[in-house]
Parts: C-alpha cells; sequence; structure tokens
C-alpha cells in the first residue's frame, strides 16, 4: 500500500516537474507581436530586450519564482526517487508548497506582462482588433502548464495532513 502511495507521489510529482518545466521553455516563446517589429517572448518582455522597453523588476521576479519552482520540483522529484515519503514528509510538503505556488504566481504574472510592462497603454484597442500588434502562444501556454503544475503538486502538499488525518481516525476507532 505505502510503495503504492509513493508511486502515486512521485508520478504526481514528475507531472508538475516536467509542466513546470515546459512552463519555464515556453517563457522563451513568441508571447507579444507588434507590426513592423520583431516578436518578443515573455522573458524578453521581463529583461526588456527591445528598444522600447526597459526591464521590469515585477516580471523578472515572476520568472526568477519559475525557475525557483522548477528547481524545487526537480529536487522532490529526486526526493521520492530516493527516499521513501515516511522519511521525508515535512521536505515533500514544504517543497511542494513552494514549487505549486512559486509556478502559480510566476506563471500569472507572466501572464500579465502585456499589462505590467505597460504595452497595451501605448497600443491602442484598435490596434489589437486590427491585428497590428497582439498576443501569441507562448502568452497562452505558460500560464496554462503552471496552472496545470499547480494541480498536479497538490497531492504531495498534503502529505502531512493526510497522515495526521489517518492518525486520528485510528485514535477515533480505538477510543470507541
Amino acid at each position: 500500500m505505502k510503495i503504492k502511495e509513493n508511486l502515486k507521489l512521485f508520478a504526481f510529482e514528475s507531472s508538475a516537474f516536467i509542466c513546470g518545466l515546459l512552463a519555464l521553455i515556453f517563457s522563451f516563446t513568441p508571447a507579444y507581436f507588434e507590426a513592423d517589429k520583431p516578436d518578443l517572448s515573455l522573458f524578453q518582455l521581463a529583461f526588456g530586450m527591445s528598444d522600447s522597453l526597459s526591464p521590469n523588476f515585477i516580471l523578472i521576479m515572476a520568472f526568477i519564482l519559475v525557475v525557483i519552482a522548477v528547481i524545487c520540483g526537480l529536487a522532490l522529484v529526486v526526493l521520492l526517487a530516493i527516499k521513501p515519503k515516511e522519511k521525508i514528509e515535512k521536505i515533500t510538503t514544504i517543497l511542494a508548497i513552494v514549487s505549486g505556488l512559486f509556478i502559480l504566481i510566476g506563471g500569472i504574472l507572466l501572464a500579465c506582462g502585456l499589462f505590467i510592462q505597460g504595452l497595451t497603454e501605448s497600443n491602442s484597442t484598435l490596434g489589437f482588433t486590427q491585428g497590428n500588434w497582439g498576443i501569441k502562444a507562448g502568452n497562452i501556454v505558460v500560464p496554462i502548464l503552471a496552472l496545470i503544475s499547480f494541480i498536479l503538486s497538490y497531492p504531495c502538499a498534503l502529505v502531512i495532513l493526510k497522515r495526521k488525518d489517518s492518525e486520528d481516525k485510528a485514535l477515533k476507532v480505538a477510543k470507541k
């Protein structure tokens, strides 16, 4: 039973890590286009790698959060592969919470990069409907993958609560 549960947690966290890694990779794909200018990725938006943009601290922090989340996810996958869950319950819960929250916050902030950077103020709504500027796949895929990664790291985040709940149930049965 415990081996089966460890495998489930390993599978969930491995999937969360892969989705987080894909979110990080897709932050380098085109996310914004403007007529007569090269496409920009979320990474380029964050670090201001364009003539009209300056680096944005919020977007840089969002990118760093995504990187930290991927590192925490990788560490958790390695720990779950090496040691049984019972020996690392606290570490599992902490890493899963950090990984899940950081990837969610970072992905959402990166997805809002156009608004945070102020590109929607400099370009009109009419320009968006006419196709003079707009969003591309990177701006859509990153928050979706971040949300999926957050959802998949949820079971590992509840390891301690699940153990405590089963102990409480056993205590109630013992009292009766």
